[in-house]
């Protein structure tokens, strides 16, 4: 069995990888890839930069990889110099080998197993995701049942550039962001876009810095609903919808320089629809607990046209 997969429509197609349920590229009209991509085995590590994966079981980090539930203290592998657990860690599900559970021309599921204890979250889990395409829309389902309540943070985690990322223009509907401290942990505390360098509630530029979470909303809601909308060269758009509460972005400052890929720092754009950072330590952030009675489910929707 061929570890790549291809997918498509008449106008979008996509491929995709078991290893870390990853996308690929993603063509639209035949165009070059909307998604930053190079050969892993040529550049070992263009994977620490997660490019395309399904990253958890919780995304973005939590500090010290320690948190509280049910009375109990539970401790996650760090990978940040032992201060954080970056994306659940060197060996979040990202780094795993998917099985392929269904195979059509325009949709493919994955699916892994998550045993009890596995990357010191409590609770034997199933998680499932599914890419579909139709039209120049790729739909990205991410699911998770689990026998023992525990906390379900997953995030799909694409480098975009519409042409080239210097002309990118981003618009996010969100009114407040998380402040981060100097281990780029949420403080805590909400603050206003408005006038700042994170304001995008009318499109700009996205500033270098970016690398925070965008306070979509307090809870995740369904159905879908728009979160951002990002310009490129020669009236390119796509425009994310999602049932998440909050949206990363992340400029790519510290992306690597690969040579013969067109990947160098800045060159593309993470925009990761996701539960809050570091939800587990924060009461006052929108759940991201999962239990046997409620299973975790995200819908995020990747709408692809141009503008003329």
């Amino acid at each position: 069995m061929s570890n790549q997969i291809t997918i498509g429509s008449v106008r979008l197609r996509a491929t995709l990888s078991r290893n870390g349920a990853r996308l690929e590229t993603l063509h639209l009209d035949g165009g070059p890839s909307l998604v930053l991509h190079a050969d892993a085995d040529q550049h070992p590590g263009w994977r620490d930069c997660y490019p395309g994966a399904i990253v958890g079981p919780i995304a973005n980090r939590v500090r010290g990889g320690t948190f509280d539930l049910d009375g109990r203290r539970y401790q996650m592998p760090c990978n940040e110099n032992g201060v954080t657990a970056l994306h659940s860690g060197p060996d979040g599900i990202d780094r795993q080998d998917w099985a392929l559970t269904e195979q059509q021309d325009s949709l493919v599921a994955f699916r892994l197993e998550l045993a009890d204890g596995m990357g010191g979250l409590p609770g034997a889990r199933q998680v499932d995701v599914v890419y579909e395409i139709t039209g120049a829309t790729l739909r990205l389902e991410v699911s998770m049942t689990t026998e023992r309540p525990t906390p379900a943070a997953f995030v799909h985690h694409p480098y975009w550039r519409l042409g080239h990322a210097s002309a990118h223009k981003l618009q996010i509907n969100a009114t407040h962001y998380l402040p981060i401290d100097a281990q780029n942990l949420p403080t805590g505390a909400l603050a206003p876009v408005a006038n700042t360098a994170f304001d995008h509630r009318t499109a700009a530029a996205p500033h270098p810095v970016i690398d925070h979470n965008f306070c979509i909303s307090n809870t995740r809601v369904e159905p879908a609903h728009p979160v951002a909308t990002l310009t490129g060269a020669d009236g390119l758009r796509l425009r994310i919808d999602s049932t998440e509460p909050g949206l990363q972005v992340y400029a790519g400052v510290f992306l690597p320089t690969l040579p013969g890929t067109g990947i160098e720092p800045g060159a593309g754009l993470a925009l990761e629809p996701q539960g809050w950072p570091d939800a587990v330590n924060h009461q006052g952030f929108p759940s991201v607990l999962c239990t046997p009675e409620r299973p975790y489910r995200q819908i995020t929707l990747y709408h692809l046209d141009t503008v003329t």
